[in-house]
């Protein structure tokens, strides 16, 4: 297997020579002492600033190139890194754009529930979730141009998409919150947060192509386009 670049596999300490006795006479494993502890911490360190590097490279060849002008090869070169190292942190390029895509979801859902605690209902929520998105996009516009081209790259189907489907079902919760107090209208919690965030995405693109010029759609107008959209209908 290639190695990984700054890690040394003899930093890695065992806890004890086979066939040694371990822990006296209790079995119990000897603890590390506080330099292979530190030694470890600095490996994991190595590894995760050698993942974050990939990333960075990997996500603006991306969005530059797209998913498939973008080979292992150039985004090795972009970071000083084999192509073999990269197969220690991601096992095809699959995994790594849906990585990529996977590390926006992450940032957005930090805060994305946060952003509809204090809405007084199920539809003051979905639209709050929405203007957090809208505000997330805005603020990554790279992010948002690889989130974009990403709705046109057929995926490995294993691959992790474990923040993007959080985003999906906070969207969901609400929604389904909203029906139960009358103000979101019926239909599949699931397939109406994919519609917002259908939605969302749209308004993204436009951001993209306009550069948020003043011909524009507004935010407030395009959370009032949501509200319509999902609002319970008057009888």
């Amino acid at each position: 297997m290639p190695a990984v670049p700054g890690y040394d596999p003899r930093t890695q300490t065992e806890t004890q020579r086979p066939g040694a006795p371990v822990g006296g006479d209790t079995g119990a494993p000897a603890p590390l002492d506080a330099a292979a502890t530190a030694r470890e911490r600095r490996r994991l360190e190595r590894l995760e600033s050698g993942r974050r590097e990939i990333l960075d490279v990997a996500e603006r060849l991306f969005v530059e190139r797209g998913y498939e002008g973008t080979s292992l090869e150039q985004i090795a070169a972009g970071c000083g890194f084999s192509v073999g190292s990269i197969y220690n942190f991601f096992r095809n390029k699959d995994a790594l754009y849906s990585a990529a895509l996977e590390r926006h979801a992450t940032s957005l859902g930090t805060s994305f529930r946060a952003s509809a605690e204090a809405a007084a209902s199920g539809i003051d929520k979905v639209v709050e979730m929405a203007r957090a998105a809208v505000h997330d996009l805005r603020g990554h516009p790279r992010q948002a141009r690889l989130t974009l081209t990403s709705m046109g790259v057929d995926l490995d189907a294993d691959v992790d998409r474990t923040s993007f489907r959080a985003v999906l079902e906070a969207y969901a919760e609400a929604i389904g919150e909203g029906q139960r107090d009358g103000t979101v209208r019926a239909g599949n919690p699931r397939h109406l947060a994919q519609f917002v965030g259908g939605l969302v995405l749209a308004q993204a693109q436009v951001d993209v192509e306009i550069r948020q010029a003043p011909d524009g759609i507004p935010l407030e107008d395009f959370l009032d386009i949501v509200r319509g959209a999902l609002a319970r209908p008057a009888a």
